[in-house]
C-alpha cells in the first residue's frame, strides 16, 4: 500500500536545524509563505464544511425512507468520503510545520527537518485522492437528481440535494487546484531542509510524482459545460453533460424568432378549421340578442312591521326562563337586524352591561325576586332611551 493511501500514517518526529540564510533568504521566504498561504486557505473553507454538515444530516433525516435507491447510496458514499477527509486533518499538520518556521529573518535560523516536508506532501497527495472521489461521486448523484428533476419526482428535496452537491463538487475541485499549487510549491523546497539521517518512514524513503497534476488524472479538471444535444430525448448516460439534463428544447427552436413564427404558422392553420367546425344555424342563434322574460321573484327586502308594545313583552315574563329567552331572542336581534330588536335605541355597551347583571343575579337570586328585578331593569333601559 501507498504512503498517500494508509489511513493511520504515524508522522515524524518535529526537529529543526539551524540554517544560514546567506544566499537562501528568497527560497526561506518562499517556503514560509507557501505554508501561510496553505494555512490560511484550509481554515477558510467554512462553506465546505457547512455544506458536509447539512449533507450528513439530510441523509439521517430521510434515511427511512429513501435508504434503497441509487442516488441516496452515492450519497451514503459521498458522506464517507467527507467524513475521511476530515480525518486526515491537514489543518493541523499545516499548523505544526507552521509552528516550526521563523517569524522572521536573521543570521540563521531554525528551519524544521526534510520529514516533516514529505509527510505533510503526502498528506496532501491523500487529502487529493479523496477530493478525487467526493467531485466523481457528486457528479453521479447529481446526474441522478437532475433527472428526478426532469420527471418531476420528489422536486423539492432533489432540488436541496442537487444544491448541497454543487457546493461540495465546486469546493471539492477548487481543493483540488490549490493543493496542486501547493504542492509544486513545496516539492522545490526539499532541497532547501536538512536529513537528519532518521529515513521517514522506512530505509526506502518517500516516492514523490514530479507531474502532481499527471498523477492525479483528470477527474478533477472536467469542465461542467453546456453544449447543443441532437436530439430532444434526454440522455442519461454516465458522460451526459448535466445542464443539458434539464433542458429539452431541439435547436430550431433555440432562437425567439424561430418560435414566433411557429406558432403563428400553427394559428393560421387552425383558425379556419374552427370556424368551419360550428354549424351556421347554432352560429345565428348565438348571435340572436336574447331579450328573455320578466320573471317576477320575491324581494328578499324583510317587509315592515308594526312597533312590538313594550308594555305586553314585559307583562309575558314570568319566570326566569322567560327572561334569558328574551335575552337570547334580543342579542340575536341586535345582531341580524337591529331594527327588529325592542331595544334597538339602546347603545351596545348599555346593553351589555345590562345584560351581564341580569347574568350575575339568575343564580343568587329567587324566581320572583329576579323577575321583579328584571322588569324594573329592563322598563328604566327602554324608558331612558326615549
Amino acid at each position: 500500500m501507498e504512503l498517500w493511501n494508509e489511513r493511520d500514517l504515524a508522522p515524524p518526529v518535529m526537529v529543526t536545524f539551524p540554517c544560514k540564510t546567506k544566499n537562501r533568504k528568497d527560497a526561506i521566504l518562499a517556503f514560509t509563505s507557501s505554508i501561510s498561504s496553505a494555512l490560511q486557505y484550509f481554515q477558510s473553507l467554512q462553506s465546505f464544511e457547512k455544506a458536509g454538515a447539512y449533507l450528513s444530516r439530510f441523509i439521517t433525516r430521510w434515511n427511512n425512507r429513501f435508504y434503497n435507491m441509487h442516488g441516496f447510496q452515492l450519497l451514503k458514499k459521498l458522506k464517507q468520503a467527507l467524513q475521511r477527509i476530515a480525518s486526515v486533518d491537514i489543518v493541523r499538520i499545516l499548523t505544526n510545520v507552521s509552528s516550526t518556521l521563523p517569524s522572521y529573518l536573521d543570521k540563521t535560523v531554525e528551519l524544521p527537518n526534510r520529514a516533516m516536508l514529505d509527510y505533510l506532501l503526502v498528506r496532501l497527495q491523500g487529502l487529493a485522492k479523496l477530493l478525487c472521489r467526493t467531485i466523481v461521486v457528486a457528479k453521479q448523484a447529481a446526474r441522478y437528481y437532475i433527472r428526478f428533476i426532469s420527471n418531476g419526482y420528489f422536486f423539492n428535496l432533489s432540488s436541496m440535494f442537487l444544491c448541497l452537491l454543487a457546493e461540495i463538487w465546486f469546493k471539492s475541485r477548487e481543493m483540488c487546484q490549490r493543493i496542486a499549487a501547493y504542492y509544486d510549491e513545496l516539492v522545490p523546497m526539499r532541497s532547501l531542509l536538512v536529513d537528519d539521517g532518521k529515513e521517514w518512514p522506512s530505509k526506502g524513503g518517500v516516492l514523490l510524482p514530479d507531474s502532481f497534476s499527471t498523477w492525479l488524472a483528470d477527474d478533477w479538471t472536467e469542465e461542467v459545460v453546456a453544449k447543443p444535444i441532437e436530439n430532444d430525448a434526454l440522455n442519461l448516460q454516465p458522460d451526459t453533460d448535466l445542464f443539458v439534463l434539464l433542458t429539452g428544447e431541439a435547436e430550431d427552436l433555440s432562437s425567439k424568432q424561430k418560435v414566433d413564427d411557429q406558432l403563428n404558422k400553427k394559428a393560421k392553420a387552425e383558425e379556419p378549421t374552427k370556424r368551419q367546425s360550428i354549424p351556421t344555424n347554432l352560429l345565428m342563434n348565438r348571435i340572436k340578442s336574447d331579450a328573455g322574460e320578466t320573471v317576477q321573484r320575491k324581494s328578499n327586502k324583510s317587509a315592515g312591521k308594526k312597533p312590538v308594545d313594550c308594555k305586553a313583552v314585559v307583562e309575558k315574563m314570568k319566570s326566569k326562563f322567560d327572561c334569558k329567552q328574551f335575552l337570547e331572542h334580543e342579542k340575536q336581534k341586535r345582531k341580524e337586524n337591529v331594527s327588529l330588536a325592542l331595544t334597538r335605541n339602546v347603545k351596545a355597551p348599555t346593553f351589555d352591561k345590562f345584560a351581564s347583571k341580569m347574568k350575575r343575579g339568575f343564580d343568587k337570586m329567587s324566581t320572583k325576586d329576579y323577575v321583579t328585578t328584571f322588569k324594573q331593569e329592563l322598563k328604566l333601559l327602554l324608558h331612558a332611551t326615549k
